[in-house]
């Protein structure tokens, strides 16, 4: 017994082991059937040369970039104020926003401010002064509960006192009275708002630099032939022109530009680094989108601001201007991929192709096993039944 099991494990490693199988092959000689598989196989090859590695690349290795923008934005506007403002006492007299005052902070990563529209609030005091009327903290002598002395204000201005004071805007009406800096934001405040031709004259020159470190390049979107009096406007013209209007941005946004104005906006620059190194080993050119992701009209918390204070000593007292600030956040961003030739990877992609090629077998197959009229002979040969001893017993 022992022998005869020994006899069999090496009858069955020898036979693997020197031995070679192949598939059985059966030819049918039908032109109909044998011009279809041809057709399909040409189809699944034109689909392999085509869009697996022409269309898609499929012969390169890809990699994304990674760089850094440095933005630079030139104008000068005016600008329209409401309240006791000094400044538009007459038409001869005008206030005028250059960069140092609208580009605030000068330079961000990737990124970029132009204030659009300022609430200033003057000559600030660390004191006691009633809250606004905007704030709605109405109350009476007799009842002034909402006072509740050492609460933070809703807009935390400052802390209420629990007394019951005169407006300063409106003396017949009485609101809380709060402790903080004075006068309250809402109270005694200037506002400016930029004008909007004058925005739209505004330029922004975008220096960027980017890097594929798989393919040892480096790029810049500012090529050595470039005219610096160009403007972008989105034809084939200017492709390579690095200074764009800032009208021109703004009318690629379908947005309600008065809102944007005045309660501020968030905006994105993209730029597609879409380079194919075997065309063009030291140059690749980006394109452009503009898109809007916060406007100044959302129901929901419009627009784009911030607050700055700039203290000094005068008259014995610290003091400050208070500014909130509403404007234009610009965010560059960077995408793309660049791709060079690659052995591997055609390799890879023809081979995946291949695959499909069974596609062509499968269809043929099926006709002949269940559609065509010689279905039951084309099995006889296809399929071959092996009768084994003691079959049966095992069932």
């Amino acid at each position: 017994m022992g022998g005869s099991v020994k006899d069999s494990c090496s009858s069955l490693f020898s036979s693997v082991l020197f031995s070679y199988s192949t598939v059985k092959l059966v030819k049918v000689p039908n032109t109909p059937i044998g011009i279809l598989n041809r057709i399909l196989q040409l189809v699944i090859l034109l689909y392999i040369i085509g869009y697996i590695v022409v269309w898609k690349r499929g012969y390169q290795q890809f990699q994304e970039p990674h760089g850094t923008s440095v933005i630079k934005v030139k104008g000068i506007a005016r600008v329209t104020g409401s309240g006791n403002s000094t400044y538009f006492t007459s038409d001869d007299t005008k206030y005028i926003w250059d960069t140092a005052e609208y580009e605030i902070p000068p330079i961000e990563n990737n990124a970029f401010f132009v204030a659009t529209h300022q609430t200033i609030t003057r000559n600030q005091t660390q004191g006691k002064c009633p809250t606004a009327l905007d704030d709605k903290l109405f109350c009476t002598a007799k009842n002034k509960t909402i006072c509740a002395a050492g609460k933070p204000t809703r807009n935390t201005f400052g802390f209420y006192t629990g007394d019951c004071v005169p407006s300063r805007e409106d003396d017949n009406i009485t609101v809380c009275e709060m402790e903080g800096w004075c006068p309250e934001e809402l109270s005694d405040s200037l506002d400016y708002v930029i004008n909007e031709q004058d925005l739209r004259s505004f330029t922004i020159f975008l220096k960027t630099m980017i890097s594929f470190s798989l393919f040892k390049k480096k790029l810049r979107n500012i090529q050595t032939d470039v005219d610096f009096q160009c403007r972008f406007d989105g034809t084939a013209a200017t492709a390579g022109c690095p200074i764009f209007p800032m009208g021109y941005i703004l009318d690629q946004l379908d947005t309600n530009k008065t809102a944007l104005l005045l309660e501020g906006g968030l905006i994105e620059i993209l730029q597609d680094w879409s380079c194919n190194f075997d065309l063009h080993p030291k140059s690749c050119t980006p394109k452009y989108e503009f898109s809007l992701l916060q406007s100044g009209d959302d129901a929901q918390s419009p627009g784009i601001n911030y607050r700055s204070a700039q203290k000094y000593y005068e008259g014995g007292r610290d003091r400050r201007t208070l500014s909130k600030v509403y404007g234009l956040r610009f965010v560059v961003t960077i995408s793309g991929k660049g791709g060079q030739f690659n052995i591997v990877n055609l390799f890879v992609a023809i081979g995946s192709g291949i695959g499909f090629m069974v596609i062509a077998g499968i269809v043929c197959d099926a006709i002949f096993m269940y559609v065509h009229r010689s279905r039951r002979k084309y099995r006889e040969g296809k399929i071959s039944i092996c009768e084994v001893e003691g079959y049966d017993a095992l069932a």
